[in-house]
């Protein structure tokens, strides 16, 4: 089991991520037509965000390299089930 530490996530970079991802509307509808049809994990979350933000960190300046990309991926996950 994950332990949860900053607002419900991982850390923050994992929050801000997530956040980026779901609360703009833009990475969102990007986030769910790049995965729809296809099965998310780890990997394909990370090599998402990586395309989406190329420097190697969130909008934010928060690094993906301290990301939960399993985490990232059940989220990914949920919103293509909602």
């Amino acid at each position: 089991m994950t332990t949860k530490t900053y607002n419900g996530w991982t850390n923050r970079a994992t929050w801000n991520a997530a956040l980026w991802l779901t609360n703009t509307e833009s990475f969102y509808h990007m986030m769910l037509d790049h995965f729809q049809g296809d099965e998310v994990n780890a990997n394909s979350a990370r090599e998402f965000c990586h395309l989406v933000w190329p420097d190697g960190e969130t909008p934010d300046g928060d690094e993906l390299s301290d990301v939960n990309w399993a985490e990232i991926a059940d989220m990914i996950t949920e919103s293509l089930e909602g």
